[in-house]
Order: structure tokens, then C-alpha cells, then sequence
């Protein structure tokens, strides 16, 4: 790393330059391109950009054309273009980029650590957060609305307080860290995972069980007699049937149906019993049907849903 380059910022930069570089050339390989364009795009000297190719360059995922660095000439900042590895890489990059999943686990991680890392600050606007380099993810700026939804996460599960004006639907603008969410960055875990933990360890012990006015359903997990009960925390592929068998009456409006039974479906097709899949993987499916069950209806059997699938993840991901 040369001389000035900020330290920690060649990480954020290497997969910025790839989709950059992708961009550029389609991901099309011998296509050289001069970095000169990514260095003006993001505003960075050309140490950083040196920087950033030389670490590319020896991971084999671009390669540089033309004659040697020498310091402190600016029309030496190389053309580069991809080698194999570094398109496959860059696909990847995309396809995480575009994932709904993956950027709600980056906001919400994003802005607990900005706020954290303002904590000698006061008080803090979630309009600064726009500001600053947390804001891109994979090079992209995030949308008023994911942060609008991280903030909401983080709030209703207990990490920060939001007050004063309205920055979004019911989100305040003033944000504040509480102890837990203090807690949450100390432990450098993955935020969702996280909240799940204390979320399973603040239900009684002795196994969960869920009661709901619906009917007409029986498995070796659950009985009816006016009431459903989940005696037990369902595996992955048993909640999805249990949420797909009851769509019709959580979900009266064709569209959110629609949008639960696709939800189900993902889940049921990540894995089944889960034994051919990491347990984590199964964390984007389960998001899904949380998400396509919070916009239904507020009703006794949404909510037993949703505590099901809080136990699943407690039991997955714990």
C-alpha cells in the first residue's frame, strides 16, 4: 500500500473497481480500460488507485497493461483488464448487489456502526448518515427507504431510539444507541443474528407453544381443537407448508397471498430438513416470509406465524 492510502480503504475500494472494470468492458476479458476513469469517479488520488489494482493484480482477478509504476506520475495510473477469475468475481458482486437480503443485512449493520462510531456526538440527524461512506454499498447508494427500514429494524428490536421529527413513515430523525445496541456492535456479530439470539433468549424455557384461531390442519406437529398449536420449533421445510396451507386465510388480498406462497416456496426449495444446506442459508428465505407476513393483516394467526419463524431462525442461526 503506498504512501497516504488511508488505511481500510482498499477494501472498501476492490469491489467498487471490479464492478466498475465490469461495467466498462461488459465483463469481457482483454478489454483494457485506464483506471485514471475509476479514480476520477470516486474522487481518489492515484496512490489509492495503485493501490487498489496492485491488490487486485495479485489476487489474479485483473491484469495491467503498459510499462512500470513510477512515483509521482499520474499518466502512469495503468489500464487494466479482467482476467477470468476477476469476472466471475464481479458477476458475484452483482448478483449480492442486487439481492434484497444481502443489502438489508449491509444497511442495517452500516447504520448501527455509524452511530456507534458517532457516540461522542449530539444529537445525531439519520440524515448524516447519507453523508458518509457507509451509505454505498458495493459502490451503490442506498435508497432513503432502506434506511428508512434498517433504522425501523433496529428501533423496534431494542439497538437504537429514534425521536423528534418524522424522518420517515414512523422513524424519527434524532438517533441514539441503547445499551443493547452497544452490546450488538461489541460483539462484531451479524446484526440480524444477533437480535435473534436475545430474541431467543427472552422466550420462557420448555419449548414454544404457539396457539391460533384457525383450523382444518393436522400433522404429527401440530393439533387442532379450535385452536392451532405448535407444540415445537418447526424445521425450515415444515414451515413453509404450514404458512402455504393457511395463505388463503392470513392473506385475503390476491396479490399479498401471492407474494406469501412465492415467500413459501423459496423456503421449502432452500433445502427441505435442511440437511443439504449450511443453516445460515436459509436465513434470506426466512426474511422473505417474515417480510410477506408483516404486511398482512394484524391477526392472532399472523403473529403465531411470525413467532414460528423467529424460532426457526433462533434455532438456525443461534
Amino acid at each position: 500500500m503506498g504512501p497516504g492510502v488511508p488505511p481500510g480503504s482498499i477494501d472498501r475500494y476492490e469491489p467498487r473497481f471490479l464492478l466498475w472494470l465490469w461495467e466498462k468492458t461488459d465483463g469481457a476479458l482483454g478489454v483494457p480500460v485506464s483506471s485514471a476513469g475509476f479514480g476520477a469517479w470516486q474522487s481518489i488520488p492515484d496512490g489509492v488507485v495503485w493501490a487498489v489494482v496492485d491488490r487486485l493484480r495479485g489476487h489474479a482477478l485483473i491484469r495491467t497493461h503498459g510499462g512500470p509504476r513510477r512515483e509521482g506520475h499520474s499518466e502512469d495510473v495503468p489500464q487494466v483488464s479482467f482476467e477470468a477469475a476477476g469476472v466471475q468475481q464481479a458477476h458475484t458482486l452483482q448478483v449480492r448487489r442486487a439481492d434484497p437480503t444481502e443489502r438489508a443485512r449491509y444497511t442495517r449493520k452500516a447504520v448501527l456502526d455509524w452511530i456507534f462510531a458517532q457516540a461522542d456526538r449530539g444529537p445525531l440527524r439519520i440524515e448524516e448518515f447519507f453523508d458518509s461512506a457507509g451509505i454505498f454499498f458495493l459502490g451503490e447508494a442506498l435508497a432513503r427507504g432502506e434506511v428508512a427500514r434498517a433504522a425501523a429494524y433496529l428501533a423496534d428490536a431494542g439497538l437504537i431510539d429514534c425521536d423528534g421529527p418524522r424522518f420517515h413513515d414512523r422513524v424519527g430523525s434524532y438517533v441514539v444507541l441503547t445499551q443493547l445496541g452497544v452490546d450488538a456492535v461489541l460483539t462484531g456479530s451479524d446484526v440480524f443474528q444477533y437480535v435473534e439470539r436475545q430474541r431467543e433468549r427472552a422466550r420462557p424455557s420448555g419449548g414454544p407453544v404457539f396457539h391460533a384461531p384457525v383450523h382444518g390442519y393436522v400433522n404429527r406437529d401440530l393439533t387442532v381443537g379450535g385452536d392451532l398449536t405448535i407444540q415445537q420449533v418447526l424445521t425450515p421445510a415444515e414451515l413453509a407448508e404450514l404458512v402455504a396451507q393457511f395463505a388463503s386465510a392470513l392473506a385475503p388480498d390476491t396479490e399479498q397471498r401471492a407474494a406469501l406462497l412465492r415467500s413459501a416456496d423459496a423456503l421449502r426449495l432452500q433445502g427441505g430438513d435442511g440437511s443439504r444446506v449450511r443453516p445460515d442459508q436459509h436465513q434470506g428465505p426466512l426474511e422473505r416470509v417474515r417480510a410477506a407476513l408483516s404486511g398482512l393483516p394484524d391477526t392472532v394467526g399472523r403473529e403465531m406465524l411470525l413467532d414460528a419463524v423467529g424460532q426457526t431462525m433462533g434455532r438456525l442461526l443461534g
